[in-house]
C-alpha cells in the first residue's frame, strides 16, 4: 500500500497508553484487527515504561472511525486523530 496513494486524505491516529504493561496487549488486539487499513505505525515507550505512545498512519476515514470507536472503550487510553487533505 503506497503511503500517498489515490486517496486525498491521510489520517494520523495518536494514542497515549497509560499503564502500558497492562493495557498494551488489549490495545494491540484492536489495532491488529485494522492491520490492512494501517499504512504505517510506530510506538514510543516512556522512560519509566509506565506509559507509551502509538502513532498510526491511515487513509480510509471509515476505518479510522471504526478503530477510534473501539479504542474509546479503554478508559486509560487517550486517542487523537488528525486529518490531512
Amino acid at each position: 500500500m503506497p503511503v500517498f496513494g489515490q486517496n486525498d486524505q491521510t489520517f494520523v491516529v495518536g494514542m497515549q497508553v497509560a499503564h502500558r504493561a497492562d493495557l498494551a496487549p488489549e490495545v494491540q488486539s484492536v489495532i491488529t484487527k485494522y492491520g490492512g487499513d494501517i499504512v504505517g505505525r510506530f510506538g514510543i515507550p516512556s522512560f519509566d515504561k509506565d506509559r507509551g505512545l502509538i502513532v498510526l498512519l491511515m487513509h480510509e476515514a471509515a476505518a479510522v472511525d471504526r478503530l477510534t470507536d473501539e479504542l474509546k472503550d479503554f478508559s486509560d487510553l487517550q486517542v487523537k486523530t488528525v486529518a490531512f487533505d
